[in-house]
């Protein structure tokens, strides 16, 4: 067992020795060297950072608007998905969270909506503190 283990690990050493070799006709590619700063780059990210914002930020009054109306509307369903659509965007406001908290305290979903509220307050959005308040006292005189 010695003998084998002596065997394969000459092997393996001979192996390794002749592959590092660098053999008489081998030549090195050169490479251009490259600088780690290069401002076009650097100007394409940040454009492409700045569309991307834009975007996103259009995106977001656009389902803020269809969230106000489907609420307007009273279809609460469609207010629910329009809010969490537009904060997918990242932009968060407290009318977003009171509005989907109205919705579903409409559906009967109470968790949810105070939940929402709480996040709406959170955000500064005042109206939601008093909405909460109602949804408690609502609650209690229930039970």
């Amino acid at each position: 067992m010695r003998k084998k283990n002596l065997v394969i690990a000459l092997a393996c050493l001979i192996t390794m020795n002749v592959d590092a070799q660098i053999y008489p006709y081998d030549t090195t590619v050169p490479s251009q060297p490259t600088e780690l700063y290069d401002p076009n780059i650097m100007n394409m990210y940040i454009r492409s950072m700045a569309e991307t914002a834009a975007y996103r930020k259009e995106k977001y009054y656009r389902y803020r608007d269809l969230a106000i109306e489907a609420c307007k509307d009273k279809q609460w369903n469609y207010a629910i998905y329009y809010v969490n659509e537009a904060l997918d965007t990242r932009y968060y406001s407290g009318q977003l969270y009171f509005i989907r908290g109205y919705a579903y305290e409409k559906l009967g979903n109470i968790r949810s909506a105070k939940r929402n509220y709480k996040a709406a307050i959170k955000y500064n959005f005042p109206e939601a503190a008093q909405a909460l308040e109602a949804l408690k006292n609502r609650n209690k005189h229930r039970k």
